[in-house]
């Protein structure tokens, strides 16, 4: 994967691209959520894009939460298509016994999403 052919949506607080691994750290209170039933929309988090012609393919994330201390805080992968369609799928700091992965779905501007509990190794 050339990182090179990546661009931004939204540039991070900060971040590091080198060799085989990205660090990124973002502003507070960034996420990505469109319409729910309770009317919530966070559309301002950073995401690091590059597109594909390839109709399958396949790739590996690894994260790791070593400075994270506050619930909620999250990193994850996007399919996008635009702010009204995407996917995405996160890891999600809960507390030092686990963390969450979880997955959102939005469809014409409404998302839905789902959650499981990790245990920490």
């Amino acid at each position: 994967m050339d990182l090179k052919k990546f661009s931004w949506i939204r540039n991070p607080k900060d971040y590091n691209i080198c060799n085989d691994k990205i660090t990124i750290t973002t502003n507070p209170n960034t996420d990505l959520w469109q319409k729910t039933y309770y009317h919530f929309i966070n559309d301002n988090a950073p995401m690091l894009l590059t597109e594909t012609q390839e109709k399958f393919f396949s790739f590996t994330v690894k994260t790791e939460f070593s400075d994270s201390k506050v619930r909620f805080d999250q990193c994850g992968i996007i399919v996008y298509l635009n702010s009204e369609n995407w996917l995405k799928a996160s890891a999600e700091y809960e507390n030092t016994a686990f963390n969450h992965l979880g997955s959102v779905v939005t469809t014409n501007g409404y998302s839905d999403w789902q959650q499981w509990k990790l245990q920490q190794i």
